[in-house]
């Protein structure tokens, strides 16, 4: 009853013309700069004839206004047919005039009242279809019937050039927040014009029914909740408007870096030569204090059983390093390195302590004192520094304890022994792990395509006589199991010819296991007989034209083991196969959008490098936290890139949420369409407090390969396209390190890089755009859709077995992360995103077409006179048409040049649709695979994507009815449509016969273009002929 009440008041208000629209023009975000980087920009407002501006804010692309102004409405029964107009313009003082950086257009049927208005974000659209526009414009728009409120003074045309902003204008903007800042609390939710009780309800959450019966279908329900999410209803909360465009917040996006590395100032991708630049010219010089504990001689006995366990401890201020200990050895041999950077050398002596390892307490032996001052520097290329024999020094101050050989000097990161050595760290680390936090270079095993042919078979005799036997083969390699069908015969031989495709990686190890089995009942077979072919004895083939000839393999019984009994049984029966190994192909081991690398895996095949891509490694900062260690947040970050053929890891920074790597690595780039993969993850073998791995050797053991939770976690990746990267340029930016978790999307910190791509001849890299990007073998023989996404799966399984055995090991979810392994999975966010990355590249074409109608409309008289005068040049000289559109493009292309992205393209969360996911689409997403969810929760989902797919379903089936019309039109099966349609293609061919080209297509184009007092409100003849048409709607069940 009082919602009534109110709508009556309401329409009461409305018809004594008291109502007013009221504009709050609240700020506007990342203009597009006109002058130096900036504009002077201000705004004007035009409803129902009126027109007010506000004032300029002076070189501020991100200016704050909050003006309000009313405008009187003068009909408000047509309220909902009039259209607030808002243009943002630049004011040019030196040539008095304005430039126009964007508009928005808000309908009114989108006005509400001033209780339920707040400030919204629209994005700023194009003026006309030549313009440019960027940014957002926030607007609070809302409707009043307040008697006191009056209608703003028109505004006066003023002088750009002498109408400056007040200094006082300017403090009372910076006084008041701007809601881009990042001191923004509430994540950023899309809107949706709703009224005040429905923003109160809350998400649905996981395990509730996602909408009931009777209460609107899923994507209402899951428009309100997104709109519901983050908004509070104790005050007005400026919520930001944004279409599917590129976006994101500040905190989201890359940084450019100045930094001073080892071949000078990096200023804007140019670097300004320093000192003398050596192989390292990508990342910042460091001195480092290189220890080589080698080995050691004529130790004395110290237990009472006359043995000694060695190890030695390195002393340098508050950093100890310690070796490994050999247990019952006097003269040992450790040969390891430890790594102690400049500015964390406090002391200015060196402490190398031998101790005897004990149950209790360890015993002292001897120790070596060295002045740092006296350390060489050492410069590669030189020859490594000779290590020196010293006289162990006891307790006692008596030189009888021993000798330890050691090499001390200075160097830096260009040392040979740098990727190899113990890097000091705050939190000492057991001898037993140096290993798993070294920095190592890992090649990736060569893999083949194995194609297996099976044919038939002869001489199969089962142990089951009084049935029909129901054969197939079992093709097993390594994991890899594929069978053919069944088929039934009575004879003994049996036909398929099917083919089959494995992953195989050198050096070859597995056998290929050819098994013949009889179906004897639903889940009992029958091992008729079996054959191990070794890979090596197998055929290579580059091409497709390469003759690979079917060969006969004799079955051997299974579980025969007496090599008499084999020779025996040498002809029991036989199979017929056609084996090759494909080398023309390239085994994908990563998504196809994100290849690293396109050659195929014959080296024969191989074409010269085009490029050399350099890496720089610089650091980590502000990293969140993944342990616990001492009762605080702790990391031990490394980074891993991909690219190629060649994996590398960088060294473990260990319990530093601020790393610093300085690591180079270089790659040759046989094809610039590929992707460089660089990640950073936390190393699990260092645990906190929870998991402490440090303190003792089989504790350590047992969690790396017992615990399924303990894995190195994925801090963020960086992927960056070669293809996107300037030659003779140094790119340094800091690239925001974003993982998505069931949460939301999440920043866990920043990397910072420095990138540089080099080619050797810029007419071989204007060569590789005319090749094809995969081998010819892609294309003569192609592998379906299923086939490609079965063997990426086997091939990343591969590597990642591979990379496992390696010292120090690169984990299952390092590889899997690093190559996307579950971007084939179901993900309703990234659904949505691709459906609007297929908006995004239609909007031109909308955009154009909107444009059409408004000319065709006669929204604007001058833009359609000149229309039709272009558009009668185009009939006469038609040779103008094609040279007019490449030269349309060639300008729009060359006015775009000076707006070119300056950055390498980067993880957008706005694209990805990661900002706005529901929570229950996140949590699907990161389901497993086979699902281990509630059957509830399953149902739940299950009718979300039937709903989905209900719409999917309609759009296929409109779009097949409308081409079923088009079949429908000489089909006969409306006979007097195909008759009428038959007698006007005879009447328009003697018409275009007899009449000239040019007549027709004028008469065309004036006909499209008339003017709307010719035009009717209902569709045209051919428009109502045409739905009228039979469709194959009427057959389906």
């Amino acid at each position: 009853m009082p919602l009534l009440i109110s709508e009556y008041q309401w329409w009461r208000a409305i018809m004594m013309n008291n109502l007013k629209l009221g504009v709050e023009v609240v700020s506007a975000h990342d203009l597009l700069p006109k002058e130096q980087g900036t504009a002077n920009a201000f705004v004007e407002v035009e409803f129902d004839g009126q027109k007010f501006r506000t004032a300029i804010k002076d070189s501020d692309i991100n200016p704050v206004w909050n003006e309000q102004f009313f405008f009187n409405i003068s009909d408000p029964s047509r309220l909902q047919e009039k259209e607030l107009e808002a243009y943002v313009y630049h004011a040019n003082r030196a040539s008095n005039n304005k430039t126009c950086l964007g508009k928005v257009r808000i309908s009114g049927t989108s006005f509400v009242s001033q209780a339920d208005a707040a400030p919204l974000h629209y994005p700023l659209e194009k003026r006309t279809i030549l313009s440019r526009a960027r940014g957002e414009l926030g607007l609070r728009v809302f409707l009043t019937n307040d008697p006191s409120v009056r209608v703003s003074a028109p505004g006066q045309d003023f002088d750009f050039a002498s109408t400056p902003t007040t200094a006082q204008e300017q403090a009372v903007a910076n006084a008041i927040p701007n809601p881009f800042q990042d001191t923004r609390i509430n994540q950023v939710r899309q809107f949706q014009h709703l009224p005040r009780e429905q923003q109160q309800r809350p998400p649905p959450m996981a395990g509730q029914q996602y909408y009931a019966q009777g209460q609107g279908s899923y994507g209402e329900q899951q428009q309100r909740s997104y709109s519901a999410a983050g908004m509070k209803t104790e005050a007005p909360q400026v919520a930001r408007m944004y279409s599917a465009g590129p976006q994101q917040p500040v905190d989201f996006q890359l940084k450019e870096t100045s930094p001073t590395l080892g071949g000078g100032r990096i200023i804007h991708g140019r670097v300004m030569p320093g000192e003398k630049a050596g192989a390292y010219d990508l990342v910042e010089k460091m001195q480092i204090l290189f220890v080589r504990v080698v080995k050691a001689r004529e130790l004395p006995h110290m237990d009472l059983t006359g043995s000694l366990d060695p190890y030695v401890e390195v002393h340098l201020g508050n950093y100890k390093m310690k070796t490994k200990f050999f247990e019952k050895n006097q003269r040992p041999e450790w040969d390891e390195v430890f790594a102690f950077p400049k500015e964390v050398v406090q002391s200015s002596t060196l402490e190398v302590v031998v101790k005897d390892k004990d149950i209790l307490r360890d015993d002292y032996v001897g120790r070596v004192m060295l002045d740092l001052n006296e350390v060489p520097v050492r410069v590669p290329p030189d020859s490594p520094l000779a290590p020196e024999w010293y006289r162990l020094m006891g307790k006692d101050g008596m030189r009888d304890r021993g000798e330890l050989m050691l090499a001390v000097w200075y160097g830096t990161q260009a040392d040979e022994c740098f990727p190899s050595a113990i890097h000091a760290g705050t939190t000492p680390i057991d001898s037993h792990l140096h290993n798993y936090i070294r920095g190592k270079v890992y090649p990736t095993p060569r893999m083949w395509y194995v194609r297996v042919n099976v044919i038939e078979a002869q001489d199969i005799f089962t142990m089951e006589h009084h049935h029909i036997p129901d054969v197939f083969v079992k093709v097993r390699l390594g994991h890899q199991l594929l069978k053919t069908r069944q088929v039934r015969s009575p004879t003994k031989n049996f036909m398929w010819n099917e083919e089959m495709m494995f992953v195989a990686a050198e050096p070859f190890e597995d056998d290929l296991i050819i098994q013949i089995e009889n179906r004897v009942a639903q889940n009992k077979d029958e091992v008729i007989g079996e054959t191990m072919i070794p890979l090596a004895r197998i055929q290579k083939r580059a091409d497709h034209k390469a003759v690979v000839r079917p060969l006969w393999f004799d079955l051997r019984r299974p579980g025969l083991i007496d090599v008499n009994q084999l020779k025996e049984d040498k002809f029991y029966a036989k199979v017929n196969l056609r084996i090759c190994l494909e080398g023309g192909y390239h085994v994908l081991d990563e998504s196809t959008q994100y290849c690293s690398d396109l050659r195929p895996t014959m080296k024969q095949l191989w074409k010269p490098p085009i490029g050399l891509l350099e890496v720089g490694i610089l650091s980590a900062n502000g990293l969140n936290p993944t342990k616990t260690r001492q009762e605080r947040g702790s990391c031990d970050p490394y980074c891993v890139a991909k690219y190629g053929h060649k994996w590398v890891r960088t060294r473990t920074i260990v319990d530093n949420l601020n790393p610093r790597f300085n690591e180079q690595y270089t790659w040759d780039v046989f094809d610039h369409g590929t992707v460089l993969t660089i990640g950073l993850f936390d190393n699990c073998h260092i645990g906190g407090d929870n998991n402490n791995h440090s303190h003792s050797h089989n504790q350590s053991h047992s969690h790396s390969s017992s615990s399924p939770s303990h894995m190195d976690k994925p801090i963020g990746k960086v992927r960056i396209r070669i293809s996107t990267l300037e030659t003779r340029r140094v790119y340094t930016h800091t690239y925001p390190l974003l993982v998505l978790h069931p949460s939301g999307v999440k920043k866990m910190g920043e990397i910072h890089l420095a990138i540089r791509f080099s080619v050797t001849s810029l007419l071989n890299v204007f060569l590789t755009y005319s090749r094809p990007l995969l081998p010819k073998m892609h294309y003569a023989q192609p592998l379906s859709i299923v086939q490609q996404e079965m063997l990426r799966h086997q091939a990343v399984q591969l590597v990642a077995q591979r990379l496992g055995r390696m010292e120090p090991p690169v984990r299952r979810e390092v590889v899997e992360f690093m190559s996307d392994a579950r971007s084939h999975l179901w993900s309703m966010r990234r659904s949505k995103a691709n459906f609007f990355r297929l908006m995004q590249v239609f909007s031109g074409f909308i955009a154009a077409g909107k444009w059409f109608g408004d000319v065709c409309q006669w929204k604007n008289p001058v833009t359609t006179v000149l229309v039709h005068v272009l558009f009668i040049m185009l009939v006469f000289y038609p040779d103008l048409i094609l040279p007019t559109i490449f030269l349309y493009m060639f300008l729009i292309g060359l006015w775009n040049y000076r707006f070119r992205p300056r950055v390498p393209p980067h993880m957008n969360t706005r694209i990805s649709y990661a900002d706005v996911a529901h929570p229950d689409e996140l949590d699907e997403e990161f389901d497993t695979f086979p699902t281990s969810k509630s059957a509830d929760l399953i149902r739940m989902r299950y009718d979300r994507l039937r709903h989905v797919a209900g719409r999917i379903q309609t759009v296929v089936g409109d779009i097949a009815t409308q081409g079923e019309r088009l079949q429908s039109l000489l089909s006969w099966r409306d006979p007097r449509a195909t008759a009428m349609f038959l007698l006007f293609c005879l009447f328009t061919a003697i018409i275009l016969y007899i009449t000239p080209f040019q007549v027709i297509a004028l008469c065309l184009g004036f006909f499209w273009m008339r003017h709307p007092r010719f035009r009717h409100k209902v569709p045209a003849a051919p428009v109502n002929f045409f739905r009228r048409l039979p469709a194959k709607t009427d057959s389906l069940l």
